[in-house]
């Protein structure tokens, strides 16, 4: 069997499993491929037209299909995904991509960049916490946390666009809103940052630029009831 056809179905297996989603854009997977591909093969310099090669081959073999002309693709039933490779190195979670995966906000989650689009344009792609506008730098953040609120991952009320400096510091709970949209920064931060000295600390209590027609109150409740320092 083709390596590259082996590493590609691993992939596309993970990100449906990881997602729950099956369709996927080109875009997409030149992005979540390109560091696994860069490690399976560094001696390929011309990896997104092998992955383009490796597409047609799953299309024509039924495990993936098109969905238009613009490089969008549904995931159907894949070959053999499990066996490892042999210089893989797997554990209790398989394959062990590079610490980014899941521990910075950016481009962690893999979300459907139609919805990412969604989301920035309801917030007029614009931070509310520090007034960022540029869309490379706003992340999707999830106000119940993406691992443990499956169902919610896409759900509008749950999710807040943020830069990416806040979207870190609101998921290591370093602040919050409560469900009048308030701000409320952890007693133990401390910080020599005069951005977030500005951004933060300066608004604690301040009422946010959001509403119950962007965030849902409730999931905000739900969150701060689990806070420490709450």
């Amino acid at each position: 069997m083709s390596r590259w056809r082996r590493v590609v179905r691993r992939e596309l297996a993970r990100y449906r499993d990881d997602t729950g989603w099956r369709v996927v854009e080109l875009q997409e997977l030149y992005d979540q491929l390109g560091p696994v591909l860069r490690e399976e093969f560094p001696d390929n310099h011309n990896r997104e037209a092998k992955l383009r090669q490796i597409l047609q081959q799953l299309a024509e073999r039924g495990e993936i299909a098109f969905v238009d002309g613009d490089g969008t693709y549904r995931i159907r039933e894949l070959g053999e995904t499990a066996a490892p490779l042999e210089n893989e190195e797997t554990g209790g979670d398989g394959w062990e991509y590079e610490a980014s995966e899941y521990e910075t906000a950016v481009g962690s989650r893999s979300l459907p960049t139609a919805f990412r689009e969604a989301v920035l344009s309801r917030y007029d792609t614009e931070c509310p916490i520090s007034g960022v506008d540029h869309p490379r730098l706003l992340d999707v953040a999830h106000v119940l946390s993406w691992s443990d609120h499956e169902s919610l991952r896409t759900d509008p009320g749950n999710v807040v666009a943020l830069d990416t400096t806040h979207h870190a510091a609101f998921d290591a709970e370093l602040y919050t809103l409560d469900a009048d949209f308030r701000l409320h920064v952890s007693p133990a931060f401390e910080t020599d940052s005069d951005h977030l000295e500005r951004t933060l600390l300066a608004r604690d209590g301040e009422r946010v630029d959001v509403g119950p027609d962007l965030l849902d109150p409730a999931y905000l409740e739900r969150r701060n009831r689990s806070l420490e320092w709450w």
